[in-house]
């Protein structure tokens, strides 16, 4: 019997793995009850039935495994069952049908239900329909302990847990009874006194003297020794029950055989479904627990030809070792005999070392036939069976009693099954889901989304963050049933251990006990806030009751004694286990941790927070909190160094070492007597307790800042003392942030401890476990990060859930489950400040979505629904009474209704209000005031960031709040930009620094709240440690670790040989203003010297004595001049000799900080932009860069297949650098640029192979978009006919730098504007007023003077500020903006605003509460001392603007009167030399005006009357100008006409030659053209930054002017000053110029400059253009004429334009030229002298140069020559002659030159 009992249990008995081997992932949740976004899914709710859902699978194949196990040397039993292998291995069938794995989601409209558990005639909150969450499968789960914990599916009432298996053929339900326990005592034992040793405490003053006199070695071993406690068996395990196996005799195994199968979990009615056809016959099971029958109930049923014939066994759960094989002696835990009859099977054994007794009876109901076996039942020919199983132990929760109870198992079980077999199966399912449903419906929660077909693994596998909100709902929601099925009040119940409830092994990790270092902790976490208060009581009857053995281990380690009626303290650890196990664990280093007990009372505590229950508080609460209270009132020690009271010795769980009042303690200490001290004086008792408590509060200094900005672990971390022993960077416990999460310990007025938190979790890392993901989501929402608490999210869902959405650890721990729980609450709704804050920590990937029954503190159900993260309404409903505390932004503004009647509330402060409250009174909030929720900044260069926000409703503009950041992260010099766009562009950033954004609307005078921060970082380019720039000495390695940046660092070890420093040396090649660099900080690493430019700058030190720090950031270098530099790492023979530390560094990477200079992009070969042909393929080698390369290899090709032996790489910018291998085997790659051939480059080389080398390079092209296209040449030598592409460097153009002007506040009656001036360079100011056509365009004369343009008004400038009158006709409408903004070149800053408002109004005085029966004001609510909230929520009192009296917003539609624009009085066009072919406009899809929706027709432009080009040298045709019609402000949608812009005849171009780049015109942000006449360049109007207007929905984007690309050429010589621009075509042929001058010439009392311009071709000959092309020669004063002296002596007078202090004119023949100054300006510049022309000039100051693109510089020559002196200033024929004369001597020196 007993062999056949041992055989049976193996065959049906699940592996049990390692624990290191789980696999990683975690459980999910979700549910979706209310549709919320503007594009919303329709989905129809699924009726409550018994046929549910059907599933389809995939066409996978695979062969079908068994895994039967059998004994060698015992008779194998036939007539037992034999499991085959459901797995995924088995075969699929073709095609079944899958339900979702998500969400069948419900109704969108909101409607009022009952709550089963509240009183009937109460108001309810608003809810919606209750969604139905299911995890849904395609295949069966594995039959093994892999099977178990990854894909089977649990169900559980709180005291029995099962995980059902779903087979084919054959089914497995593998149960638990949460009481079955090793360990403890035995039912007669006297002398347990749960593992606690005597007399430990004795040791504590000594090993406090130790560590305060800093013997840390003596403390420890004192610590390990005497601060320990057993490791026998009295500590215990929780162990499996049994097993309930089925095998159908008339069905076939394996996934093949069947149609149609699905198995899945329904988590709104907390069943389980397993459903197959086979043979045309469909089955189906269903389980679930049911809490009110106290049964776990499967019924199966059929449906076709086939009837139910099968034979069940209820069995013992035994142990499989890892490899399978079966062992008696290792499963020794139980014994159990099982004895059968007609109604079912008795289950009955004993628990052998404590003598436990259990029994489960499985009771069979059914129309089938019966038959009885000794072990099993089988029956046949039925239609349907229902299994009704009940397990019990004779636990009790009563240490008195040695934790037994006097019960007949044997009768409890089955009249329990009797009981339930009297009803029919659907009363008993209605009962259960009736009672489930009593609790999980309470909360809703909808996070937008949509659902999809998929299984719960497939969702799981392609979980996406910014799509996932259905499977976070299930995920949220999966923890609420699991804390349901694991946790429910009944008598002698347990709390859920690490597994909740469930267990398939004897030995589960950890021995699945209770952790109280965080984990049971954590276990509780979402209890309250989700509406589940009543699942919290089986943890605080445990407890309270684990006090009586506490109060022993209080005595034997601490010295403190209790009494009978005197309890003075009680202790307990890290472990615990049901029979009151409170000593310490067998190992210090995880096992000491006496601060549980304090922590623990924080979970107790929050049940009356919640619920406010004040006879539970007085009655069982507060003596727990009195009791812990105190204990840590005596066993705190004063510690003198530090002046405080402290937990000596203290371990930080799980990490570091032994010190003195660490932070986990203290923080624990401090929140344990700051509730007490709430509770006591609330209850107005133990005030003599509660001063001296006081007295030790003031003194716990719980949080210190250590000196890398974060929160210290350990107290003495700083000190030269400390050593890091057992300090891991990236540890799973953040156990010092206790107090941040779950406590109220940081301050709201102590921001810089909340930036050190952040600085923690930062440092801490987004890895770890899965409860340490849960655990991190928590802490970020309590930091009010979003976002972040999200990104832990996404980590936890992607990689520690498996497939049943359990959480693992690895491997599976629940605790993970109820975090993740906890923290999406808490990202949705947080209390613990005192006040209620909605949506406290809303991520934006949730932007849009409703909840409702979560619970606030003071038992305030919430119900809220938001769009665009802004709430749109919010309900709650107070349960108990009392004064409601609301912080939202702006909540003052929102109508409040209390049970549907409009009521006034105290505003305590901005966005802060205060209720009185009635019992059942339901308050409602609507009609809020918008905000900015999706503020985005993007750095696009070193001096621009992109800033995106959203619209808020009713807003009349935006002030944007900019702060600096230093290197160290702290914030310096602030910034304001006020706009009434919601894009803006800020191009005035320093290189150097990193910046912090926020953005507030202002609705008038009203400010909204402060959007979220928005950070851009210091811009940067990356070279890793084998970019091929960096040459390396003989020292450095190579070494490769997947953890670094490319998978590589370069090493150099000086002990590893006889080296000098040019072997010890790295020399780093950059271009920009400072450098950065990261490598590995190590015990063993130790220092280098760093030179840059060959100064001596500083010394890098790669030590630490800590963990390896991989990645650090090891040094920075700013404030370099921008341009390029050399930087030289030479490692130092010499070292600190700190611990291990030796001559070594290593290097991983750099970050050069480009500056305003040329940057770079890098592109990797694998870029998406670019194409290959097919002849191309892959590589991968560690030592290229990101790893990879393209190759083409056409030896042994036909030669058809060249042509797809080509690579095109497009780009944008002013070049390319193209980065590859070099072999002996490779040949050369003939090269296109924009279609036309370059020259070849050459991928071979004789010598070693070089990687990632510098291949080629094609610069100064025109800044822009290009085409570069590479094709190995079928003339390379034979076996050379191959290439291979590494990267490419992209050189971009430098970017501008131009700040913004800013407006000061307008008042509707103001006659002035106060416009204060950008900082740095910048040409022009525009400033546009409502309703008038033409901008105002500043352009400074001088520092203290501005001129406008038209009129020529002079302004001055006074600190900065100018005063500029607004015009009458200016409409000053309210809500009407006046812009401003700065001009640079092409350039120009976003556009600031100063609205028209009215005058300020009056604040209403703040009114005392009323209450919801009248107008009376109702209580104040006074806090007590030490019980105001502290935390991190909503406390900040918000900034107060004030804004100048005005209230109407901006830009709103049907506004009378639009601004205009008008071409300023430039008449001559600017920039358009050398322009092939006339510009055209191509308007995009948008062709309507900014911000004015619904123009009819696009915009146009008027054409001038000339056919000729003017200033345009060599257009064959006339230049066509489209500009587009913008001449309305933004937000001004309805105009019905669009704007003309006319376009003056001016046909001169206005000095804008010598543009490195084609020269653009681009209409600035606010689309009013600036002297814009007459261009005949391409002119290209880009819509402003800021394209959607102000309350006018529709513009996506901006309407654009873009015509094809013209290439343009710049030839300057830097020495003259002499500027060339013309089209590429026009200097062809043209390599370089040569010019020569000279300055400030007198003749006849004129000055005069004269210049000689010659170009030159390759082989420096003179040559012409072949078109006219633009001459810029630099001026000094006030021109009259510009000469040409032509070939026959005459001087030709040329038609010429001043522009940025040059004189412009296009000419196509070079040679000698003057330009004369006016008269009045010669006397005053140049000294009176006579000049004489001689025969042959003998002294003249001589300037030749070329230009910087010449392939051979010439030499520069100096002449000095006297002129002839000359007399008075004489008539114009006369000055005339004179200076042809001069002109022609002084160039006859030209040909000594040449």
């Amino acid at each position: 019997m007993g062999n056949l009992f041992r055989e049976k249990s193996c065959r049906y008995s699940i592996r049990k793995l390692t624990v290191g081997t789980a696999s990683v992932l975690l459980g999910a949740v979700f549910l979706a009850s209310h549709t919320v976004s503007a594009d919303t899914i329709k989905v129809n709710q699924n009726e409550s039935t018994l046929e549910k859902t059907t599933a389809k699978t995939d066409t996978v194949t695979k062969t079908t495994e068994s895994t039967e196990h059998t004994q060698p040397n015992e008779t194998i039993d036939h007539t037992k069952p034999v499991l085959a292998d459901n797995s995924a291995s088995e075969s699929k069938p073709a095609k079944a049908k899958v339900a979702s794995a998500t969400t069948n989601q419900a109704s969108t409209e909101a409607i009022v239900k009952p709550n089963e558990n509240k009183e009937t005639e109460k108001q309810e909150l608003p809810v919606t329909e209750q969604s139905n969450y299911q995890l849904n499968y395609d295949r069966p789960t594995a039959s093994s302990y892999d099977g178990w914990e990854k894909q089977a599916l649990p169900v559980g009432n709180g005291e029995m847990g099962a995980k059902v298996f779903g087979l084919i053929g054959e089914e497995r339900i593998q149960y638990n009874e949460k009481t079955l326990w090793s360990g403890g005592p035995r039912p007669d034992s006297t002398d347990y006194n749960g593992g606690n040793y005597q007399e430990r405490y004795k040791i504590l003053a000594e090993i406090r003297k130790a560590l305060e006199d800093g013997d840390r070695q003596k403390a420890k071993r004192l610590a390990e020794r005497n601060l320990v406690g057993p490791n026998n068996a009295q500590y215990g395990r929780y162990l499996a029950f049994g097993d309930i196996f089925m095998v159908f005799n008339n069905q076939k195994k394996g996934l093949d055989t069947v149609t149609d199968y699905h198995r899945g979990l329904d988590i709104t009615e907390a069943t389980t479904t397993t459903s197959y056809t086979q043979d045309g016959t469909t089955f189906k099971r269903e389980t679930f627990s049911s809490y009110p029958d106290d049964v776990t109930v499967t019924h199966l049923t059929q449906k076709g030809d086939k009837k139910l014939d099968f034979t069940v066994w209820n069995t013992l759960t035994e142990d499989l070792l890892a490899n399978g094989n079966y062992s008696a002696e290792y499963s020794h835990y139980k014994s159990g005999h099982v004895t059968t009859d007609p109604n079912g099977i008795l289950l009955k054994g004993t628990v052998k070392d404590n003598g436990l007794q259990f029994a489960s009876y499985l009771g069979i109901k059914t129309d089938g036939k019966v038959t009885v076996h000794e072990d099993s039942l089988t029956i046949t020919g039925a239609s349907y069976a229902t299994l009704l199983l009940s397990a019990k132990t004779n636990f009790a929760q009563n240490p008195k009693t040695n934790y037994r109870k006097d019960i007949d198992l044997e009768k409890t079980v089955k009249g329990i099954v009797e009981a339930a077999r009297g009803k029919d199966y659907e009363t008993l399912k209605k009962n259960h889901i009736k009672d489930y449903q009593s609790l999980f419906n309470r909360v809703k929660l909808n996070l937008g989304g949509s659902n999809t077909a998929q299984t719960t693994k497939e969702a799981l596998q392609t979980y996406n963050p910014t799509k996932g909100q259905k499977l976070e709902e299930l995920f949220f929601q999966y923890g609420r049933y699991l804390l349901i099925s694991s946790s429910r009040d009944r008598t002698d119940a347990l709390p859920a251990n690490l597994q909740g409830v469930w267990n398939a092994v004897d030995n589960p990790p950890w021995n699945a006990d209770y952790h109280l270092n965080v984990n049971l902790q954590m276990n509780y976490w979402p209890a309250y806030m989700s509406n589940l208060a009543e699942t919290a009581k089986p943890m605080i009857n445990y407890i309270d009751d684990m006090r009586y053995y506490g109060r022993i281990a209080a005595k034997e380690y601490a010295g403190i004694e209790s009494k009978d009626g005197q309890e003075n303290g009680w202790l307990v650890h890290t472990q615990a286990t049901p029979f009151g196990w409170t000593t310490p664990g067998w190992n210090y280093y995880w096992g000491w941790s006496p601060a549980a007990n304090a922590w623990m009372m924080q979970n107790v505590y929050d049940y009356y927070k919640f619920t406010k229950d004040e006879s539970y508080l007085k009655e069982k609460i507060y003596p727990m909190l009195k009791e812990t209270a105190k204990f840590w009132n005596s066993f705190l020690h004063y510690d003198k160094a530090s002046d405080r009271w402290v937990s000596s010795p203290s371990y930080s769980p799980e990490h570091g070492t032994i010190t003195i009042g660490n932070t986990f303690d203290q923080s624990l200490v401090w929140q344990l007597f700051h509730d007490y001290m709430e509770v006591a004086n609330h209850l107005n008792v133990d005030k003599d307790l509660v001063t001296e408590v006081k007295a030790k509060f003031d003194k716990l200094k719980p949080l210190h800042i250590n000196k890398e900005g974060r929160i210290k672990e350990w107290y003495e971390e700083d000190s030269p003392q400390f050593t890091n022993e057992g300090i891991e960077n990236n540890h799973r416990h953040v156990s010092h942030l206790v107090g941040l999460f779950p406590g109220t310990l940081f301050s709201k007025d102590q921001a810089e401890y909340l930036e050190a938190a952040r600085a923690t979790l930062n440092h801490r890392g987004d890895g770890g476990t899965g409860w340490s993901k849960a655990n991190k989501i928590n802490l970020w929402a309590r930091l009010l990060d979003g976002n972040r608490a999200h990104r832990l999210l996404a980590e936890q869902l992607k990689y520690s859930t498996l497939e049943n959405l359990w959480d693992t650890h690895a491997p599976f721990q629940i605790d993970g489950n109820f975090g993740a729980t906890s923290g999406i609450a808490e990202m949705l709704l947080q209390s613990h400040t005192g006040y209620i804050a909605p949506l406290p920590a809303l991520p934006d990937a949730w932007k849009d979505g409703q909840v409702s029954g979560l619970v606030a503190r003071g038992n305030f159900e919430v119900s809220m629904k938001w769009k665009d993260k802004n709430l749109q309404s919010l309900s709650f409903l107070s349960n108990v009474g009392g004064d409601l505390v609301v912080d939202y932004p702006n909540i003052e503004a929102s109508q409040i209704k209390v049970n549907g009647k409009s009521v006034k509330a105290t505003v305590l402060k901005d966005g802060r209000i205060q209720l009185a409250t009635q019992k059942g009174d339901v308050i409602t909030f609507e009609h809020f005031p918008g905000r900015v929720t999706s503020l985005t900044a993007v750095r696009q260069n070193g001096v621009t960031a992109e800033l995106t926000f959203n619209q808020v409703e009713g807003a009349t503009h935006y002030v944007i709040q900019r702060q600096a950041k230093d290197e160290s992260g702290q914030t310096s010099a602030s910034r304001e930009f006020v706009t009434n766009q919601t894009h803006f562009i800020d191009r005035s950033l320093d290189p150097q620094l990193a910046y912090t954004y926020t953005v507030k609307a202002m609705l008038g005078n009203v400010s909204t709240q402060v959007s979220e921060k928005a950070n851009v970082e210091t811009y940067n380019q990356l070279m890793d440690d084998r970019d091929s720039r960096i040459q390396y000495g003989s020292a450095f390695g190579n070494w490769a670790d997947s953890e670094l940046f490319g998978g590589t660092e370069k090493f150099a070890d000086l002990s590893l040989g006889n080296y000098t420093d040019k072997d010890a040396t790295a020399t780093i090649p950059f271009n920009g203003v400072g450098i950065e660099i990261y490598g590995l900080k190590s015990s063993q690493l130790g220092i280098a010297e760093v030179k840059i430019d060959g100064k001596s700058v500083s010394e890098l030190d790669f030590y630490t004595a800590g963990a390896t720090e991989k990645g650090s950031l090891i040094g920075r270098f700013t404030g370099l001049s921008d341009g390029a530099h050399v930087m030289t790492i030479t490692v130092k023979q010499e070292h600190k000799h700190r611990g291990s530390e030796r001559s070594k560094i290593s290097l991983d990477y750099f970050k050069v900080l480009p500056g305003q200079g040329t940057t770079i992009e890098k592109m990797d070969d694998r870029d998406s932009r670019i194409q290959y042909g097919s002849q191309f393929k892959d590589w991968s080698d560690t030592e290229l860069y990101k790893s990879t390369e393209k190759y083409a290899d056409i030896n042994n090709s036909d030669p058809s297949t060249a042509s797809e032996a080509q690579a095109t790489i497009p780009f944008t910018g002013t070049g390319i650098r193209i980065y590859g291998l070099k072999t002996s085997a490779l040949g050369k790659a003939l090269v296109t640029l924009d279609g036309k051939e370059m020259p070849s480059l050459d991928f071979y080389t004789a010598g070693a192979t070089q990687k990632a080398t510098l291949i080629g390079e094609f610069t100064n092209l025109t800044d822009g978009n290009h085409i570069l296209t590479l094709k190995v040449d079928p003339n390379s030598p034979a076996g050379r006919k191959k290439i291979s592409l590494d990267s490419f460097d992209v050189i971009k153009a430098p970017a501008v730098s131009l700040d913004s002007p800013s407006i000061a506040p307008l008042k509707e009656n103001d006659k002035e504007i106060s416009l204060t001036l950008p900082a740095g360079d910048w040409e022009a100011i525009a400033v546009t007023f409502p309703g008038i056509k033409d901008p105002l365009v500043l352009r400074r004369i001088d520092d203290n003077h501005l001129v406008t343009t038209g009129d020529q008004t002079v302004l001055s400038i006074q600190d900065n500020q100018v005063q500029i009158p607004i015009p009458d006709e200016t409409n000053r409408k309210i809500g009407n903006a006046i812009e401003a903004y700065s001009i640079q070149g092409n350039t120009t800053s976003s556009p600031v605003v100063a609205v028209f408002t009215k005058k300020d109004e009056k604040k209403v005085e703040n009114q005392q509460p009323t209450t919801s029966k009248g107008d009376d004001p109702a209580p104040i609510v006074e806090i007590p001392e030490y019980t105001k909230p502290i935390s991190t929520s909503g406390i900040e009192q918000p900034p107060t603007v004030s804004i100048p009296e005005y209230t109407k917003p901006i830009g709103k539609v049907g506004q009378e009167q639009a601004p205009t624009v008008s071409i300023p009085e430039y008449t001559k066009p600017i920039g358009t030399v050398g322009l092939e072919q006339p510009p055209t406009g191509s308007i995009p899809e948008y062709t309507n005006p900014i911000g004015t929706a619904g123009l009819e027709q696009p915009p146009t432009g008027s054409i001038p009357e000339y056919a000729n080009p003017i200033g345009t040298v060599g257009l064959e045709q006339p230049p066509t100008v489209s500009i587009p019609e913008y001449t309305k402000p933004i937000g001004t949608m309805g105009q019905e006409q669009p704007p003309i812009v006319s376009i003056p005849e001016y046909t001169k171009p206005i000095g804008t030659a010598g543009l490195e780049q084609a020269p653009t015109v681009s209409i600035p942000e606010y689309t009013k053209p600036i002297g814009t006449a007459g261009q005949e360049q391409a002119l290209t109007v880009s819509i402003p930054e800021y394209t959607k207007p102000i309350d006018t929905a529709g513009q996506e984007q901006a309407p654009t002017v873009s015509v094809p690309e013209y290439k343009l050429r710049v030839l300057k010589d830097e020495r003259t000053g002499v500027e060339i621009i013309g089209g590429a075509t026009d200097l062809e042929g043209i390599s370089h110029i040569s010019s020569r001058r000279v300055l400030a010439q007198e003749l006849f009392g004129k000055i005069y400059d004269a210049y000689d311009i010659q170009f030159k071709n390759p082989n420096n000959h003179n040559i012409q253009p072949q078109r006219a092309v633009l001459v810029r020669l630099p001026i000094t004063a006030d021109v009259e004429n510009v000469y040409y002296l032509s070939p026959t002596k005459e001087l030709e007078a040329l038609d010429f334009t001043v522009r940025e202090g040059r004189a412009e004119f296009t000419t196509s023949h070079f040679g000698t030229y003057a330009v004369v100054y006016q008269s009045s300006h010669s006397q005053e510049t140049t000294p009176n002298k006579t000049i004489e022309i001689p025969s042959e000039p003998t002294s003249l100051n001589f300037e030749q140069t070329s230009t910087t693109d010449s392939p051979t510089q010439m030499e520069n020559t100096h002449y000095k020559e006297q002129l002839p002196e000359t007399g008075e200033s004489s008539n114009p024929l006369l000055f005339l002659a004179g200076l042809s004369v001069v002109l022609t001597s002084i160039f006859l020196l030209k040909n000594k030159i040449d």
